[in-house]
């Protein structure tokens, strides 16, 4: 046995630990020390313990901090009275190291990105995510569109600070904003998925709904109006053939550039999708 400050219920206290066996970390390969906790607890307080448990069980939640790391609950917990001590509940559960991914750098593709902000997931199958924002512009600018032009391309990327060995990763959701100088600030997702199953289409159904069919309806309604419109000029003479095939062209649906693709992904505020 061994003991661990950390702060519960609104200070800190000393807690009696037992050691478990430690679990090694997806994202860096790192030992992380787990630890089995049992201690008593107010009935009073109890509303409140749950509430800070609950959060440092969630992913991304508000974690315990110790003196040493700051700690996530695995699993669920017991809460359980005696009779001899009616007003306290004896608490049970687990907690596991939380370390901190900060990348240095990330670096694929000949390409040296510095992370502004970094953060970093991983699912029950083991899939991880790097999410980060970074500033490029003249050629690293250009060779980063050059990358994102090739979808779905898998990549060697090392994570510098985090984890020293390449790992194969592709892009995910890739936002943009043009701020001053020429230079584009960047929210970028690489994913480390190669050879998994593609997630559960059912599951993505109503994303952006019912905005994304009413975007597409009036998108149909827009182009119907611009034939009518473009015929009746043609008619009456306003247009000649030639104007009248350009526009036609011009609006005739096509196969995007990269660069059309881009503008979709471009924001006015960068900060607004950082989470």
């Amino acid at each position: 046995m061994t003991s661990l400050d950390l702060a519960l219920l609104g200070s800190t206290h000393e807690l009696a630990a037992k050691e478990l066996a430690p679990t090694t970390s997806a994202h860096s390969g790192n030992s992380l020390r787990r630890y089995a906790l049992d201690f008593w607890v107010p009935d009073s307080q109890r509303s409140d313990l749950n509430a800070q448990l609950q959060a440092a069980a969630a992913p991304n939640g508000q974690r315990i901090q110790g003196s040493d790391a700051e700690w996530s609950v695995t699993g669920s917990w017991t809460a359980t009275s005696q009779a001899d001590r009616p007003d306290f509940y004896r608490y049970a559960l687990e907690i596991q190291e939380v370390e901190e991914l900060q990348a240095t750098a990330v670096e694929l593709g000949g390409l040296t990105l510095v992370p502004i902000k970094y953060m970093e997931e991983s699912d029950d199958a083991g899939s991880i995510a790097a999410t980060f924002v970074a500033e490029v512009s003249g050629e690293a600018g250009d060779r980063l569109e050059e990358l994102l032009s090739a979808e779905d391309e898998y990549y060697d990327v090392v994570r510098r600070g985090v984890n020293e060995t390449a790992l194969r990763m592709r892009f995910g959701r890739c936002l943009w904003q043009q701020i001053e100088g020429g230079v584009r600030r960047h929210n970028l997702v690489l994913v480390a998925d190669e050879g998994q199953p593609e997630g559960s289409v059912p599951r993505l159904a109503l994303l952006n709904q019912p905005q994304l069919h009413r975007t597409t309806e009036k998108t149909v309604a827009n182009a119907d109006a611009l034939a009518a419109l473009l015929d009746e000029l043609l008619s009456q003479g306003v247009l000649s053939e030639k104007a009248f095939s350009m526009i036609k062209a011009a609006g005739t649906p096509h196969v995007l550039t990269h660069g059309e693709s881009r503008e979709f992904s471009r924001t006015e505020r960068l900060d607004d999708y950082w989470r």
